[in-house]
Parts: C-alpha cells; structure tokens; sequence
C-alpha cells in the first residue's frame, strides 16, 4: 500500500505528546468536530464518538500502539490526534484515527502526528511505503 505525503514546512512548533486513555472524552469530541460535514460523519453524537475513541483504545481494531499515537493540544484543546493500533489479523499497524478540528486544517498537524518517528519507524518496518 503507499501513500502519497506531500512536503510540508512547518512554520509552528506544537505540543505533542502521546494519548492516554485520560483522553478519551477530548479526542471524542475532536473525532466528532473533525467529521462532521464529511463522508465519514454517520450522525454520531458526541457520546457515540467519546464511546468510539474508549473502544479503540480499549482494543476494538486490535491493542493500541500508545507509543505511536499522538495529539496536539493548545490552550487546553486538542487540535489533532492519529491513533495507531496493533491489526492482529492483518498483523501490521492500523492507523485507526487521524483527526484534526477544522479550524486548524491544512497546518500540517496530521501530517505531524503521523509520522514522529516512533509512528513512522512502525509504519515503515511493517513494509507499508509512505511515499
């Protein structure tokens, strides 16, 4: 499978760090406000999107890959998050989630969480190509 990534330069430094299951509720409501007025967005309501992020953490798409799954926050907010976890069928990493609140797209925060080293080393050593 590849993946085309275009180049993006940075010109902000965020703070990112790795989720926990404490963030459940905020990236709930990330999840919710990131696909709303999208082809993924369903009709969840904020509960069915909190219930989704604790279920995929909790292993719903295979054991959650805490050490490359990453958000960005600011002022309280997570702006973006990419959740990674364990395909036990496929036995490769799934990348479950990757979310960004639409008042901060195209800043290339996704891009960002996605591939720190520990999420792309994983991608990579898994033969998945990012191009």
């Amino acid at each position: 499978m590849k993946l085309l990534l275009k180049e993006q330069e940075f010109t902000k430094l965020w703070s990112c760090r790795n989720i926990c299951k404490e963030d459940a509720p905020s990236l709930g409501i990330l999840m919710l406000e990131s696909y709303r007025g999208t082809i993924d967005y369903e009709g969840e309501t904020q509960e069915d999107a909190i219930s989704e992020i604790r279920d995929t953490i909790n292993g719903k798409y295979g054991p959650l890959l805490k050490g490359c799954s990453f958000l960005i926050y600011e002022n309280g907010q997570v702006l973006s998050a990419c959740i990674i976890t364990w395909s036990e069928k496929e036995n490769l990493p799934l990348l479950a989630f990757s979310m960004t609140h639409p008042d901060f797209k195209n800043q290339g925060m996704a891009t960002l969480v996605v591939t720190t080293r520990p999420a792309l080393w994983m991608l990579r050593t898994r033969h998945i190509s990012l191009v």
